[in-house]
């Protein structure tokens, strides 16, 4: 199994904490966020990773080149500025022959429960991890909604105005999802969202709903950055 890593963004409201490194490498309890990433999934059996690089791509380079106990290739994207859709088609290619494949961001902690549970979904792809505990949601302005209804996911946005759940930013997808990318980015509209709009159109997209007692958290701001090294799991 690939997980393709999503790690081109500047993070621009961390700023303050980052020093002008990627957000990704930001350290929680002993270990960059990236690594926390790389090391749950690697615990529930993917084995090789591919991470999307833009902003001072240089970075993530130079924290994986004496790192040899882990499959990963670095891809880099010139277009970072950019949406994040079109960090995903950067991966296009290299997930050629895989039945399926996860999508993570590089800013989410997610606990390798959460990780396991989507990948039992292999019957049910493509799918995305849903909080619908909402009371859990650090930022829920911020956060990108979904509508389930019918258990299937039928609208998706940060401007819905009826929802009852969280996009959390782990997908299990297959290579259709690049078609409707594409399709997306044809139409001026580039970011990840833009292309699951044109995919549920035609496809059904499953929730995998997060348990109650799992944690994850989009670290994106200095007060979530601070919440994660409270709550995430010690060195």
């Amino acid at each position: 199994m690939t997980g393709v890593i999503i790690a081109a963004g500047r993070g621009g409201r961390l700023n303050k904490v980052s020093g002008g490194i990627p957000k990704t490498l930001l350290p929680i309890n002993g270990k960059p966020i990236l690594q926390w990433i790389i090391d749950e999934s690697v615990n529930v059996g993917v084995s090789r990773f591919v991470i999307v690089t833009g902003y001072n791509g240089e970075k993530i380079e130079e924290y994986f080149r004496n790192k040899l106990n882990v499959d990963v290739k670095l891809l880099f994207n010139p277009l970072w500025e950019k949406g994040n859709g079109i960090s995903v088609l950067s991966a296009e290619t290299e997930v050629i022959g895989e039945e399926c494949f996860l999508l993570m961001m590089s800013d989410h902690l997610i606990e390798r429960e959460i990780i396991r549970g989507i990948l039992n979904m292999k019957k049910e792809q493509p799918a995305l991890a849903v909080e619908e505990n909402l009371s859990k949601v650090f930022d829920l302005e911020d956060a990108t909604k979904v509508y389930i209804e019918n258990k299937e996911i039928v609208s998706i946005g940060k401007e819905l105005k009826q929802y009852n759940g969280i996009d959390a930013g782990l997908f299990l997808l297959n290579r259709t999802i690049f078609r409707f990318l594409k399709k997306a980015v044809g139409k001026g509209k580039d970011s990840l969202t833009e292309g699951i709009k044109e995919m549920i159109k035609e496809y059904r997209l499953f929730p995998f709903s997060i348990p109650r007692e799992r944690f994850w958290i989009d670290v994106d701001s200095e007060e979530s950055y601070s919440v994660a090294k409270q709550m995430w799991r010690q060195k």
